[in-house]
């Protein structure tokens, strides 16, 4: 489709946009359960800040385009497969159950229940590949023992509430 996003910009902006009004479209922000596939950039202030991949793939999209060819169904042109295929070359895949892999999850929650709405189990994370951003992608993954298990299973029990849902959240993204 000839409205992909041309340019890392393009997708960047592409984010704010829907970081900076997704709150207010419930439109936008009902749909964040379905997300699969979020894309994420870090700020120079060090937040980060997401986009459906369906969203952040177009050029210039808006609220308002993104809800019009949403309601137009396939002829709308939204395609979440041809998106993700034309976004990695810019982004890089986050391994799932990975340090920054939870450290998305929990921003993405943080930001999404500001409007009442949960991440979707199964979401998955590609960030952008600009300059100094591999130092966050985290490829080390240890086998886990039973002993720490146990250990867990031990410490949750001094969890607070809050707590609880957090590590309840991570426990449901893994198995996903």
């Amino acid at each position: 489709m000839s409205d992909l996003s041309k340019s890392a910009d393009s997708v960047q902006r592409n984010i704010d946009t829907y970081w900076k009004t997704a709150c207010a479209h419930p439109d936008l922000i009902k749909d964040a359960a379905r997300v699969k596939q979020w894309k994420a950039y870090r700020t120079e202030d060090g937040e980060w800040r997401f986009g459906p991949s369906r969203f952040v793939g177009y050029e210039g999209m808006t609220p308002k385009k993104y809800v019009k060819r949403k309601k137009m169904g396939p002829e709308g042109g939204l395609n979440g497969t041809e998106t993700e295929k034309h976004l990695k070359q810019w982004t890089e895949d986050v391994r799932r159950n990975s340090k920054l892999h939870h450290q998305l999850l929990d921003a993405l929650a943080d930001f999404l229940s500001e409007a009442g709405a949960k991440v979707g189990i199964g979401a998955s994370f590609s960030v952008m590949m600009v300059e100094g951003s591999s130092e966050f992608l985290d490829t080390s993954d240890p086998d886990r023992d039973d002993i720490e298990v146990e250990a867990l299973v031990t410490l949750s029990k001094r969890l607070t509430v809050a707590q609880l849902e957090k590590l309840i959240r991570r426990l449901n993204a893994l198995s996903s």
